[in-house]
């Protein structure tokens, strides 16, 4: 009898064991009170409907996320689901210690083709996929209706050329109060960090960033059509300004404190300027056409560490994050779902619809390389788009420069 009992207490124990419920850690880089509270709610959601079988904890990772997760993932400690931005993803990918997904997406039913295809691409590495998107931003064109009645302008729409631009700046380019100084600029770029904000010019032009066996296509003629355009907006043509140059932060700043007309900037200005600049009246638009039309797309996914220990519930609370979480998160933040199904509601909304439309012809920012890793040629290509804008260096310097060294800076 004895001895029964201690096999039905151990049997017990086991059985009970097998029914634990299994904590998925969640990680990602620290945000704003409101964008922690959605995702909490979406958390709050999946626990509830999943508990004593499954349960997520968040654990945002403070400081350099990056540096971080590279050390957790190195010493097997990262987080069962975390944050990749698709501009750095691929340098995790080519390490090996990412888990690919496509097994467990078709075990565990989650429907791919409800997502835009160039998020999706954004976490695509040697045809497999790494990441599940989780939100995104386009950029649009943000314009100052006032500014525009003001000289008799029509707005911009989805007509709009470089030539619109460019004629439309100029106009909106004015001394104010006649002391002969320049009071308003048509248009406010970025002149530091710069280069994923000249993509879109590059591609618009007809070029490429890479070429399809990894090597740089910047000094194709097309994509220096596309630099020398979105420079001369400040050097030859005279209508475009940095933030800095009217005693603005950022690019929102400027266009808040009305001193630009225009700027090319994503969503996240939308809070900005509903928070701090409420009595501006403006409009957004997709950005300008040349050859083809362009825009970036700036992702983030969630994936999952070839080490963790609990794949199937991991990935079980990942496809809810990107289904029904998605859905609480982004309607409760205001940010724009990856999935289309739930983007179709606003397509046609005055003023989220330029981003959701230039999703279709949008260009992940990402720049594959031999290496995976692309920082020091982003990082020396931003220094010289700077030095060009300040008139340092010429761009056939640059180009050369580009020709001579990529190679160097991606392997």
């Amino acid at each position: 009898m004895k001895r029964f009992s201690v096999l039905l207490i151990v049997g017990l124990l086991i059985v009970s064991m097998g029914l634990a419920e299994v904590v998925v850690r969640l990680g990602g880089w620290p945000s704003s009170p409101t964008e922690q509270a959605a995702l909490e709610a979406a958390v709050k959601k999946f626990n509830e409907q999943h508990a004593g079988k499954i349960r997520i904890v968040y654990e945002p990772i403070p400081g350099d996320y990056k540096m971080k997760l590279t050390s957790m993932l190195s010493a097997g400690t990262a987080p069962d689901i975390f944050y990749l931005d698709s501009s750095w993803a691929e340098e995790f990918f080519v390490k090996g210690v990412i888990q690919p997904l496509d097994l467990l997406i078709k075990k565990h039913g989650l429907d791919l083709e409800d997502f835009y295809p160039s998020l999706l691409d954004a976490f695509k590495y040697k045809g497999r996929i790494y990441g599940i998107p989780k939100d995104f931003s386009t950029l649009a064109l943000f314009y100052n209706k006032k500014m525009f009645d003001e000289v008799g302008l029509e707005y911009p729409d989805e007509t709009w050329t470089w030539y619109d631009l460019v004629d439309a700046a100029n106009k909106l380019t004015r001394d104010t109060d006649g002391d002969g100084k320049i009071d308003v600029w048509g248009l406010a770029l970025y002149r530091d960090g710069a280069f994923n904000r000249v993509i879109p010019f590059i591609v618009q032009a007809g070029g490429r960033v890479v070429k399809d066996d990894l090597s740089t296509g910047l000094t194709e003629p097309e994509a220096v059509e596309g630099i020398r355009f979105y420079i001369n907006l400040h050097r030859k043509y005279k209508v475009a300004v940095t933030p800095q140059d009217v005693g603005a932060g950022w690019l929102g700043d400027a266009f808040g404190k009305e001193k630009v007309a225009m700027v090319m900037s994503g969503p996240w200005m939308l809070g900005f300027m509903r928070d701090n600049f409420p009595n501006v009246d403006f409009g957004i638009a997709e950005l300008p056409k040349y050859k083809k039309r362009a825009t970036m797309v700036y992702t983030v996914c969630y994936a999952i560490p070839k080490t963790c220990a609990h794949k199937d519930e991991a990935f079980i609370a990942l496809k809810f994050l990107v289904t029904e979480g998605m859905k609480i998160f982004t309607e409760r933040l205001g940010v724009l779902p990856a999935r289309k199904s739930l983007a179709s509601r606003e397509l046609d909304d005055p003023v989220k619809g330029a981003f959701y439309r230039g999703v279709a012809y949008s260009i992940p920012w990402r720049v594959p390389t031999p290496s995976g890793i692309f920082s020091k040629a982003h990082d020396e290509i931003n220094s010289m788009i700077s030095k060009v804008w300040m008139g340092e260096m010429t761009l056939d310097e640059m180009i050369k420069e580009i020709a001579e060294n990529y190679d160097a800076w991606v392997r």
